[in-house]
């Protein structure tokens, strides 16, 4: 059924619960005068047309009042496109109560996609009584308050307002109490009438808690962030006449009437909140449409999945690459499961480097017995992954295992499976369930198993602590592309004053005086220093030197090397290599700052060590390590969150070792390059939330699609698109059809040269593409990996 709502075009009842569902369309063409409600130089739904929309939904099944509405997220308005919002009544529970809830996803976003929940709440059905009509107005003893000026001291606080919203006309206080008179342009008077309460009207009523003692903070806006006992008695209103109360440090009541003193709406409390101007500019930029933050989740496969068809495997054990050796030279009949325990749980750069390197000779051996081609390597880990939160992170070293085998996994498909379990020694016996399923990555807790899928994150619309101006910030690799744009970013978007900047070559390296005099013409104070992140002496004298007046309350680790190669030409100089800058590193900087109770403690990490990739397997291992470490700093109460970036779109630093074809590889498998500004909104919202690992990846959803459709996409990535249905095959041999688009079908009519060479040419345009060449004329036939 249509609405007759401005915001909201349908409305279908729920037959099981009574509910209901609204749904509509947001845009700028559709609702131009969105338009005029700026925040922080984005264009937002006013918290008011949230409540809008939640009373009028609440209409549809008799609700008279919203008992509480909670504001969650923002909602951003694009430039460009649409969002759909639905809003979502749920049955009653009893005394006349029901859930309420606000979402929205792009208007072009498959139907699979998610919905971000923006508000939640409460509706009910006994609605109070109006107050009196207000009496003699203003107020005796109410003193008038000079408006002159008022909306352009708002729009240099960060809230511009165009005509619409800058309602406020006539304001008077008395006491703690506030009056107030807030009218609509008479242009737009005639649109009040599809409206309960026109969200702009009651936006400007909002507006008078600037005359509170709630004030706003420099950095920070003061924005609307709990309803509680709204109601409305009439509806249509293009004027009000507004009482304002403080109940509490951080809330008001509200008592609104038309210019006769009739009630119009009255709302018990609401609870307004302080936030980060940085926040809310973050959620313009990584808001619906942008679709650029993923986090990994753990789904539990159903019960029936792989239960007793491997039954009859016997695993054989094996400790070190001279086990497998041993094995294949033993002449016997050789095991179609090898299992290797991949578990240490010392946090130490020695140890996760022992570890890997260990797991590194064994795949090797592994993967070079052509005696072992029908066998599978499965390998063990325990607390390397957190299924149900970062206190299951006990063994980060695991994690690095992970993202080695990950690599290998990518180079070696269907040969290969991690398994990690947790305490309970039962979990073990699910060997044999676990190989049936066909996955390549699971956890299993008690007797469930569950696989990794990236979905995509969760704002929860925190206000994370905010970084000290006035404290020190560390970047590591801070002379590099990204270092160089994160400190560019702290200083212009965060106010911080104080930058030390470090490096391999420090004050010497390409472009650093040119850095440092940009950030200090912008008001830093910048040290940048040569130092090996890796070198705990050299750490300590470091972060010794750091003033006292401008203490160290923040670390940005983005120092990296890219040393790319497939895993059977990797070797323990070359792992070492890649862990220094990156696992040595973090565990120097997080033993010698664990008790300087920083506010931040950022690791960047790549989506390599998520998703895996070939030809970098030393890489992926060391970031898949900080993912795991942040999860385990913060199980310790400390601060840390791990960010998986994916391409980014500028050249230098790590970028720069990444040639042309190493870039189209990426993109062909579905990752496009990341602008720096979408980069570093996304840090914003890492610093603003409660996550402890992000993956910020720029998807090519159509390449990823392709891929599934093809059978090629990553299972990791099967929850970010639809998955195709299993096409039914007609067997040839039931129809005594030949099969020519299957290789040995292919080569059937073929002399023994022409298969040769028609296998030379698919092997070696298929190592082309796996390791990023042109074509496969670029692969010799006799060139080693």
């Amino acid at each position: 059924l249509a609405t007759g709502h401005p915001l909201l075009d349908t409305v279908v009842g729920v037959p099981d619960t009574g509910g209901a569902v609204c749904t509509g369309r947001l845009s700028l063409a559709a609702q131009p005068w969105l338009a005029d409600h700026i925040v922080s130089g984005t264009v937002l739904l006013p918290g008011t047309a949230l409540v809008e929309l939640a009373i009028r939904a609440g209409d549809e099944v008799g609700a008279r009042t919203l008992r509480e509405l909670v504001i969650e997220a923002p909602l951003v308005i694009p430039d460009k496109g649409a969002v759909r919002v639905q809003v979502s009544v749920g049955e009653d529970t009893g005394a006349g109560v029901r859930s309420v809830a606000v979402y929205s996803r792009p208007d072009d976003a498959e139907s699979g996609a998610p919905w971000i929940r923006h508000a939640s709440g409460q509706l009910g059905d006994d609605a109070p009584a109006p107050d009196a009509a207000f009496g003699v107005w203003p107020p005796e003893g109410a003193q008038p308050v000079d408006l002159t000026g008022f909306y352009a001291n708002q729009e240099a606080a960060g809230y511009a307002y165009g005509p619409l919203f800058q309602g406020l006309t006539t304001l008077w206080t008395r006491g703690e109490e506030i009056y107030a008179e807030v009218t609509l342009p008479a242009d737009d008077a005639e649109a009040a009438a599809g409206f309960g309460l026109h969200p702009a009207l009651l936006d400007a009523v909002l507006h008078c808690g600037a005359f509170t003692e709630r004030k706003a903070e420099e950095g920070r806006l003061i924005l609307p962030f709990a309803w509680n006992g709204m109601t409305l008695h009439a509806s249509g209103a293009t004027a009000l006449r507004v009482r304002m109360t403080p109940t509490g440090p951080e809330s008001v009541a509200l008592e609104l009437a038309d210019g006769e003193g009739t009630p119009v709406a009255s709302v018990e409390s609401l609870v307004l909140r302080a936030v980060a101007d940085e926040q809310v500019r973050a959620a313009g930029r990584t808001g619906p449409g942008t679709d650029t933050l993923f986090a990994l989740d753990w789904t539990p496969l159903g019960a029936g999945e792989g239960a007793d068809v491997a039954a009859t495997v016997v695993p054989h054990s094996v400790s070190m690459a001279l086990d497998v050796e041993e094995l294949v030279q033993s002449g016997a009949s050789m095991p179609e499961v090898l299992v290797v325990d991949a578990v240490d749980g010392v946090v130490s750069a020695e140890r996760v480097r022992g570890l890997v390197g260990r797991v590194l000779g064994i795949l090797q051996a592994f993967l070079a017995a052509p005696e072992l081609e029908e066998a599978r390597l499965l390998v063990v880990t325990r607390g390397a992954v957190g299924v149900c939160g970062n206190t299951e992170v006990s063994d980060p070293a695991g994690a690095a295992v992970w993202g080695l085998v990950r690599a290998a996994q990518a180079e070696n498909p269907e040969r290969i499976v991690l398994m990690d379990v947790d305490e309970i020694q039962a979990s073990r016996s699910a060997l044999a369930g676990v190989l049936a399923t066909g996955e390549a990555q699971v956890a299993v807790r008690g007797d469930v198993v569950h696989t990794p899928r990236l979905v995509r994150a969760a704002l929860d619309g925190a206000t994370g602590p905010a970084l000290d101006p006035e404290g020190t910030v560390l970047v590591t690799g801070g002379t590099g592309t990204l270092g160089g744009l994160v400190a560019r970013h702290l200083v212009a978007e965060h106010g911080v004053r104080h930058l030390l900047l470090t490096s391999r070559r420090g004050p010497e390296a390409p472009g650093a005086q040119d850095l440092t005099a940009e950030l200090e013409a912008a008001g830093a104070s910048v040290t940048l220093v040569a130092c090996d992140m890796s070198k705990r002496r050299a750490v300590k004298k470091l972060l010794a030197a750091v003033s006292p007046e401008a203490p160290l309350t923040a670390v940005v680790h983005a120092a990296g090397v890219l040393d790319d190669g497939v895993i059977a030409s990797l070797t323990q100089e070359r792992i070492g290599a890649a862990f220094r800058p990156k696992v040595d590193a973090v565990l120097t900087l997080h033993e010698l700052t664990r008790d300087m109770n920083l506010s931040a403690f950022v690791l960047f990490s790549s989506a390599a060590g998520v998703i895996g990739g070939p030809g970098q397997g030393n890489y992926s291992a060391a970031n898949a390590f900080l993912d795991a470490f942040a999860q385990w700093r913060r199980a310790q109460g400390l601060a840390a969150v791990s960010l998986a970036w994916g391409l980014w779109a500028e050249s230098g630093g790590m970028i720069a070792t990444m040639s042309e074809s190493d870039q189209a590889r990426m993109s062909r498998g579905g990752v496009l390059p990341l602008a720096s500004e979408d980069g570093m909104a996304l840090l914003d919202t890492a610093l603003a939330g409660e996550a402890d690992t992000l993956v910020p990846v720029k998807f090519d959803f159509a390449a990823l699609a392709e891929q599934a459709r093809a059978g090629q996409l990553p299972p990791v990535l099967g929850g970010l698109v639809r998955q195709p249905r299993r096409t039914a095959r007609i067997a040839a041999a039931a129809s005594g059809a030949t099969t020519g688009d299957t290789l040995a079908g292919r080569l059937v009519g073929l002399t023994r040269d022409e298969q040769r060479r028609h296998l030379v040419e698919l092997v070696s345009g298929e190592v082309a593409v796996v390791l990023g060449h042109a074509g496969a004329g670029s692969v010799g036939a006799g060139q080693a990996f």
